[in-house]
């Protein structure tokens, strides 16, 4: 997180040597920067379950579900989470909230409709461990602050684009080293989303794999988890309301990673947020 707020602050700087605004373009970029993560840090559960069109899952009918919860909660000493149904054919969970108190669990009716106990256990597992290791509120932040450095960087070439670079360049008289160091701005504030966006992948990839080791520990039983994943590598469904702003979120990319699933398979694969299922299997198998 410190190496997030570190990139919003070095393209607040960059922003505003390109455009003469001196500290107080840094100061302004910090202050967003804290701002959105707050937002998002508060609202996070509410957002992502409205996005997933997710419905709190009624006890009578889902007893399944809040039995397993209960039992992994007690296993894990942790509050149960709130529990919603994402009504959607595509086997898929994932969880969200700021921390265990105000944490959420959705899972698909097609996850229901697959999995059986052990396998369906083994996924809620992975998604308390996402929540007892605060890897929600992580994600929440780190897709917050690379939107900071996006905005500031679309702003910022919106900006040149209309030619109000050219005319401080003019007024200042920019030439020298002023005209080096304006450059080198350009070029991180351009550069900058791209590399956001590459931290964000490395949290989340490596936060899968924690949560699938972590989610075993708590089941004690890796062939739960690996058949799950085994079923939800073999569907070649995505989910409906799933999208790259948070495809992090779940347990499988909801995206469509090859063109038998859906158009826009290989910019998906570009902006993967999920190491390969086929990885995480083999990984499980070696405990």
């Amino acid at each position: 997180m410190a190496a997030f707020v570190a990139v919003v602050v070095v393209v607040g700087w960059g922003f505003s040597v390109v455009f003469h605004y001196g500290l107080a373009g840094v100061a302004v970029a910090v202050a967003v920067a804290a701002a959105a993560s707050f937002g998002a840090w508060w609202k996070s559960d509410a957002i992502a379950l409205a996005l997933s069109h997710a419905r709190p899952a009624d006890e009578a009918e889902h007893a399944r579900l809040h039995n397993l919860v209960e039992g992994l909660c007690i296993a894990g000493g942790l509050p149960k989470p709130r529990l919603y149904v994402v009504p959607d054919d595509a086997p898929n969970a994932f969880a969200t909230g700021r921390n265990p108190r105000h944490a959420a669990i959705a899972v698909t009716t097609g996850l229901l409709e697959t999995l059986n106990r052990v396998e369906l256990e083994g996924v809620l597992a992975h998604e308390l461990s996402h929540v007892k290791n605060y890897d929600t509120l992580v994600s929440t932040l780190a897709v917050t602050l690379v939107g900071v450095v996006t905005v500031l960087s679309d702003l910022a070439v919106r900006t040149m684009w209309w030619g109000g670079l050219s005319h401080r360049s003019e007024r200042r008289g920019g030439s020298g080293p002023a005209a080096v160091l304006g450059l080198f701005g350009i070029v991180l504030v351009v550069a900058a989303p791209l590399v956001g966006r590459l931290m964000q992948f490395a949290v989340s990839r490596r936060r899968e794999l924690l949560a699938d080791v972590s989610g075993v520990a708590l089941t004690r039983y890796p062939p739960g988890l690996i058949a799950a994943l085994e079923k939800l590598r073999d569907n070649k469904t995505v989910v409906h309301s799933g999208s790259r702003a948070t495809a992090h979120l779940w347990i499988e990319s909801p995206v469509a990673r090859v063109p038998s699933e859906g158009r826009g398979a290989r910019l998906n694969r570009l902006f993967d947020t999920h190491p390969p299922l086929e990885e995480r299997i083999m990984a499980l198998r070696e405990l």
